[in-house]
């Protein structure tokens, strides 16, 4: 199982990438997320699930290609398996393809579930982003 999602954001990669990186741009479409995108950096995700329940997703950055792409994994602080996220810039005519790729599900008992509840978080996150640098 893999989750795959894909947005055409209406601005440049330089742009982009900016809003994926600095916190304080980050924090105005993503919400709370401690990311620190260099290798070994750290990923901290909060959050509260349908029922009020506070969540938290942790993990490490491992690999960056400045202005193009950045790997981590991460995992909920209850679950020992972590799955890896991909995130890829593509340069477009009416601005930059953000993919979004999450993979790993086949190791966790509840995995089809956890990934279809990542698969609708990436689409919120990925629109959010699209409204945060439309013109």
């Amino acid at each position: 199982m893999i989750v795959d999602e894909s947005l055409l954001i209406p601005a440049p990669p330089e742009r982009v990438w900016r809003a994926l990186t600095d916190a304080l741009d980050r924090a105005e479409w993503w919400g709370y997320i401690d990311l620190d995108v260099t290798p070994g950096g750290k990923v901290e995700e909060r959050w509260s699930d349908d029922s009020g329940h506070p969540m938290l997703t942790q993990g490490v950055v491992t690999e960056v290609e400045e202005g193009r792409m950045f790997r981590f994994t991460w995992s909920y602080t209850d679950r020992p398996v972590a799955t890896a996220v991909e995130i890829t810039l593509t340069p477009a005519e009416a601005g930059t393809v953000v993919r979004v790729l999450e993979v790993g599900w086949n190791h966790l008992p509840d995995g089809p579930a956890t990934a279809a509840d990542h698969r609708a978080g990436w689409r919120i996150h990925l629109t959010n982003l699209r409204r945060h640098l439309s013109p």
